[in-house]
Formats: C-alpha cells, structure tokens, sequence
C-alpha cells in the first residue's frame, strides 16, 4: 500500500489503531473466558508445541501449510503457544484495518473515513478475522492488495505498482498456492492495460487505439517491449518462489506437493476434518449441488462488491479489474469441493469493494452528500448481510465461531480434546512418547504444551510404532466409535488391519487411563 502522507496524522493512525486492537482484544478475552475453541488456531498451537520435536526444525517449519499464517504467528508464540494465533489475528487485522482507513482518509474526507471506521468495527466478518484466531485476516490482506494495486497501476501505467503485485503473488503461494493460477488471466489483464497505457492516440476505444498501435512501427516496438517487461517483472517472483518451495518440499518429503497432499500440514488435511459428522457431510451434498443454496449465502456479503461495479459503470478499466473477481474466485474453487468453500474464498468480494473505495480519488467525495449517504445504507446492509452469511455457514471454522460466540454453544468434542491434553500433560512422565494420528488429535497436542513428545505422522518411527508400540511409545491416543473421525484415525485403522493379520509384534498389556466419547488414551504396560 502506499505511504501514508503527511496529511494524515501519525498520532491519528496510532489512535485509530488502538481503538481497534483494544476492541478486539477485549472481545477476544471475552469469547474466550466464555469457552471460544477452534480448530484452526488449536491445529497453530499444536505446530508451534512440537515445532522442534525430531529435530526435525527446517522440515516441521517448511511443510506446515498455511506457511506464512505460521509465520506471521511465531513472534506471538513468546506470550504463549495458545494465545499466538489470536494475538496474531488481533494485531495484523488492526494493523490493516487502520491502514485502509488512513488511505482513505487522505484528501480530508473525513466523513467517508468515518464510515469505513465504523464500518470495519462493527462488520461481524471484520470481527471474525480480527478474534478467531484462524487466518483469514491474511486472506483479506493478500486479496486487497491485489486489487489494490491493480487499481493503482492504471493511473499511470508504471512498474512500480506491478512489482509490489508480483511480490504479494509471491507471498500468496505460502498462503493458496492455487491463486498463482491467477496470472493466466492479469497476463490478458496487462495487454489489455498496455494498449491503454500507449500515450499519443487521442481515441479511448481499446479496438481503434490496438489497431493504431498494430499500424504505427515505432508504437508497436514500444508496446511490444511494455507488454514483455510487465509479464516478466509479474511472473518472476511468484513463479521463482513456487519452483523454490516446491523443490524444499521434494527435498523433505519426497513430495512435490507434500504440503498440500499430507494428512498432518494443515487443520483440515483430513478430507472431511472441516465437517462436523457424516450427517453434515450428506445434508451439505444434497444442499449445495441440488439446490445451490451456497449461492444465497454468497449473496449476503458481496453489497460493496456490486455497488463498486455500479458506481464504475462508465469506466472501462476500472469496471474490467473488478470484473476480474468472480474469475479468481473460479481459480480456487475450480478443485474444491462446494462443501468445503469458505470465507476464504468469498472474502475476495468484500477485498475487491474495500481497495476500490480506498482506490478513489479524494475528489470524488468531496462535498458530495449523496454518497455519503449511499455509502452509511451500504455499510448497514453489509452489516446485517455478514450477520446472516456466519448464521448460515456450513463451513466449520465458521459454524463454530458462530455458535459458539452468539448462542454460547460450546462444542464437545474440541472440549473433550481440551481435556484430554490437559491430562495428559499433567498424568504422565515428562517426555513419554505419545503414539497418534497428529492429523485429527492435534486439537488435544494442543493443550499438552511440551510435556510430551508425540511421534510425528511422517517420521519412520511411526510405522514403526504401529508393529511394536510396546518398544516406541508409552501412551496410545486412539478414536473412539462415537467419534466422527473414527474411520480416518490412521493409529485405529492400522491397528485393525495389524490385528488382522495376526501379527505377535502387535500384542501388549494397556490400561485405559482416560475416555471420552471422541477418543481414549491408552498407558502400555512394560
């Protein structure tokens, strides 16, 4: 984003961001004291608690998937690994916030900033990204910047603004690899913006000013050559840094995409982890691809959106970047599942309407009543539509969040893995080793902090374990059948085929020490 200019106070940045990391600190302290868990921030926590287990550093820190979420997590780890995620999310969303709300408050257009000061604070989407701990305040950030500095580019056609463009695509491969996809299209984006960023030709009609280009020797060498260093200077950086983390990923996992394609990188690498039960997974089925209800719900957060397409009716260029959303958003749904489709993804709307206000020059709210008013009726539709998209969801992060803040429904099963870790911690040996599948109970790592070592999904020992857990492991952690992740517990499911076969190697003398409905841990006699 650009620098903020002199016209806008520091000691005004500095309040207005305050204001808002106190409000969400607060709410966050509040939704938490009142029992707010989820799975995303709990899968953070539990990857910064076995961060140096093996000694497996580099390998633990470059194939857990979202990279940079973990990343910009970290330095929030010294107050505690399970506020990390939320002090992360309170901080970067503030940050933000506030600088949006600086950029368009320059020009003095203080009642607008005022507007979208308000509107950020009461926004329950805003609110979310800012006290869920999850990371979708990085989705918001990456999407605005896009759009951002698209808008930007076409005021004077430099390469100024693309290079920061292909530096954020860079970032964006450590957050969704897929959205990468998105340079086929701004490759058609950047000849369109070349013809129009040809200088001399009177015409503003793209067909009569590409044909004048076509005829014209000296003009066509010059667009030519423009065209060639745009998509250079745009696709450098993000496709070095795929190559990069592609080749660090074949080199420790013996998988190109191993961070995408392994059960343990991410909250949701189980297929269905996002789901709640088997009921949900069936009923979303039927929902989403017969009736298409997930359109309604998209309706809900895409005001701006529209309203920014139609304030842009008689701008061609502007008009066309925004056009380019539905077309990223095709990108990344294009091998998901309708099921699995979040915030994520549709934040992208909210993004691309917030950058093309904030890209607006200053004169055109200049004593101009009736966008303000536009803009306060916008800003409460937009209010109470978020409310409904989080009352709807079906996604997981999102149900949970809903429920558990506005109707103060907590839910069991991440209380039972919250519990459990807890005895865990305090009900065995400093550094027993604990046998099970990090891809559904890290929720449970989360709470042991590092009292235990808990052998790794990927690591020979594993498979080892699984034959002999007698030699390997102390503790077995394993699904129960009320669970509705029994079926992809890998521990359970291996012991079964194990026992199947009869093999000696896998018979021992346990005590179950702890039971829930969602798992039991299990103590091996030796």
């Amino acid at each position: 984003m650009d620098t903020i200019k002199p016209k806008s106070s520091t000691l005004t940045f500095f309040i207005i961001w305050f204001v808002y990391m106190a409000s969400y600190s607060f709410i966050t302290i509040v939704i938490r004291e009142d029992g707010y868990l989820n799975f995303e921030p709990l899968f953070i926590t539990s990857h910064i608690n076995t961060l140096f287990d093996s000694g497996e550093l580099v390998k633990n820190f470059f194939l857990s998937y979202p990279l940079l979420t973990n990343l910009l997590t970290y330095p929030f780890s010294i107050f505690g690994a399970e506020d990390a995620p939320f002090f992360a999310s309170i901080f970067y969303t503030s940050l933000f916030l506030t600088k949006v709300v600086t950029i368009i408050g320059q020009g003095k257009n203080h009642i607008i900033k005022a507007l979208v000061f308000l509107y950020f604070l009461f926004s329950p989407i805003t609110f979310y990204a800012a006290t869920s701990g999850t990371s979708l305040y990085a989705f918001y950030v990456l999407y605005f910047s896009i759009f951002y500095y698209l808008f930007h580019y076409i005021k004077k056609f430099t390469t100024y603004h693309i290079t920061i463009l292909s530096i954020v695509l860079s970032l964006a491969i450590f957050l969704d690899y897929r959205v990468l996809w998105g340079l086929l299209p701004l490759i058609f984006y950047l000849f369109v913006f070349s013809v129009y960023g040809v200088k001399g030709l009177s015409s503003k009609n793209f067909i009569v000013k590409y044909i004048k280009i076509t005829q014209h020797h000296a003009l066509r060498r010059k667009f030519r050559g423009h065209l060639s260093s745009m998509i250079f200077i745009i696709g450098f950086f993000p496709v070095a840094s795929l190559l990069l983390f592609l080749f660090i990923n074949y080199l420790m996992g013996n998988d190109s995409f191993y961070f995408n394609n392994a059960l343990d990188t991410k909250w949701n690498g189980n297929s269905f982890f996002s789901l709640l039960d088997y009921d949900t997974i069936t009923g979303l089925k039927n929902k989403a691809v017969n009736d298409f209800s997930f359109l309604n719900i998209v309706l809900f957060i895409i005001p701006i959106y529209v309203f920014e397409l139609i304030s842009y009716y008689n701008r061609a260029l502007k008009l066309f970047i925004l056009l380019l959303v539905p077309i990223l958003l095709g990108i990344l749904v294009r091998d998901s599942h309708i099921d699995y489709m979040s915030l994520q993804y549709y934040i992208i709307f909210i993004a691309a309407g917030i950058a093309s206000i904030a890209a607006k020059p200053g004169k055109y709210f200049t004593s101009n009543k009736i966008s303000y008013i536009s803009y306060a009726c916008l800003f409460i539709v937009c209010i109470y539509g978020e409310y409904l998209y989080l009352k709807n969801s079906t996604f997981t992060s999102e149900q949970v969040f809903y429920k558990s803040v506005m109707e103060n429904e907590q839910n069991n099963a991440l209380n039972q893995y919250k519990n459990g870790g807890r005895f865990l911690a305090f009900n065995t040996p400093k550094n027993s080793v604990v046998l099970c599948d990090r891809s559904i109970m890290y929720p449970l790592v989360a709470y042991n902090k590092k009292n235990n070592f808990f052998i790794s999904n990927a690591s020979a020992e594993f498979k080892q374990a699984l034959y002999n857990p007698k030699k390997y492991c102390d503790y077995l952690i394993i699904s129960n059948k009320k669970s509705p992740f029994y079926f992809l517990d890998k521990v359970e499911t291996n012991f079964k085929n194990i026992e199947n076969k009869d093999l000696n190697t896998n018979r021992f003398t346990n005590n179950t020490i702890y039971y829930c409905d969602a798992f039991r841990i299990i103590k091996i006699i030796k």
